[in-house]
């Protein structure tokens, strides 16, 4: 069953992979006992995974980019360095980046700009010019969630040419397959001597026809989302899953009944960690009791890494950052996890961009708000980050 989240109980379950991150160091963390909450910013230090929410490309964003030399570069840069603080960084993103692919799902003449309304396009049916790849990267992500809603707003082709364009950066992507493809859904990565293994699903494509069968949806397959993460689990050559659902409903502060129970179902199923995406509002970090008594961290949303809705919990998300160890009786668990308030702000200078909260004027609310959300034991300030 579901629990709220204890984070001292939590603590002493993670024992052995709590850190005391020390700034300036290249060996920055070392064990410590009992752990230390909450202690400098992973982005001054290490961690194992962090995980950033929803990249929601809307169209003020992309016109911002279409008018520099350096595109969307600017909008990622003042949040590299808590993107880059973890070994495996995976983010959500929110819609294609197919070259050339016109709103009839048809390849059309290259119009010359990261932005012109129709190949390029915002809402409600999204492309991004593939040119966001290169700068995820850069901007230190390794991991793409390709399944959520939008993963077929330019079609079968568009899915093809949006792994494309990831693959050519150099990302690893989990949720979505070329046509033609058997799979896999997942991705393994090795992390800190583990290989993790990322499968991603969405609850829906907004009702677009997926006549290839390319996203993997959270409900309703065969093999269902448990089944998978079972088998995955059981393998000699996996250390752990990491499920990241695009689920929910948008803008709204709390899990839903159907977000607990796939939840419930991932963590009895060897889930170590669920992480979610797509309410584009912070829900709250809880830990689920599986069948076989471990303890999963659940995420049920992180919100926005960037976009252009602006509402204080739309502009305000967290990065999560967790460390791989041991609990008592040998297992692979996820913990030590700690948060990093982000806030989105457009300036002349800038156009639209993400910042650590306290690095902007007002990023106090947006701190407050996560503190809310998720409990003040876990946030962190960053202020290594915002000085």
């Amino acid at each position: 069953m579901g629990v709220s989240f204890d984070f001292k109980g939590f603590e002493r379950v993670v024992r052995a992979v709590s850190r005391v991150c020390v700034v300036g160091l290249a060996v920055a963390c070392t064990p410590v006992s009992p752990p230390v909450s909450a202690v400098g910013s992973p982005g001054c230090g290490r961690a194992d995974l962090a995980f950033a929410g929803d990249v929601l490309l809307h169209q003020v964003i992309q016109s911002d980019a279409a008018g520099r030399p350096d595109g969307f570069a600017p909008a990622f840069a003042p949040i590299t360095s808590a993107l880059s603080a973890a070994t495996v960084t995976i983010v959500n993103l929110e819609g294609p980046a197919a070259q050339d692919i016109g709103p009839t799902n048809r390849e059309e003449a290259d119009p010359g700009t990261l932005f012109d309304t129709r190949i390029y396009s915002g809402f409600p049916r999204f492309n991004y010019h593939p040119s966001i790849a290169g700068v995820l990267r850069g901007a230190g992500v390794d991991v793409v969630q390709t399944a959520n809603n939008h993963a077929l707003d330019r079609g079968p082709v568009g899915v093809d040419r949006t792994l494309a364009a990831l693959a050519g950066a150099g990302l690893n992507t989990t949720g979505t397959v070329p046509r033609g493809a058997a799979g896999p859904w997942h991705i393994v990565r090795p992390v800190s001597g583990h290989r993790i293994a990322f499968l991603a699903c969405t609850y829906s494509t907004n009702g677009l026809a997926d006549p290839a069968s390319q996203a993997l949806g959270c409900y309703g397959n065969a093999p269902s989302i448990p089944t998978l993460i079972q088998s995955l689990a059981a393998r000699p050559d996996i250390g752990g899953v990491i499920l990241l659902p695009h689920w929910g409903t948008e803008y709204s502060a709390t899990p839903s009944a159907r977000q607990r129970q796939l939840a419930q179902a991932a963590a009895d199923a060897g889930a170590i960690a669920v992480v979610g995406a797509h309410p584009h509002v912070p829900q709250p970090l809880d830990v689920l009791v599986a069948q076989d008594g471990r303890q999963v961290p659940v995420a049920w949303s992180l919100g926005n890494l960037i976009s252009s809705q602006w509402r204080l919990e739309q502009r305000t998300g967290a990065i999560l950052y967790l460390d791989l160890g041991r609990d008592a009786g040998g297992r692979l668990i996820a913990g030590s996890p700690r948060l990093l308030p982000t806030r989105v702000e457009r300036s002349v200078a800038q156009g639209v961009a993400v910042y650590p909260a306290l690095a902007v004027p007002q990023g106090a609310e947006s701190l407050r708000h996560v503190q809310r959300v998720f409990g003040p034991d876990i946030v962190e300030t960053g202020q290594c980050l915002a000085g």
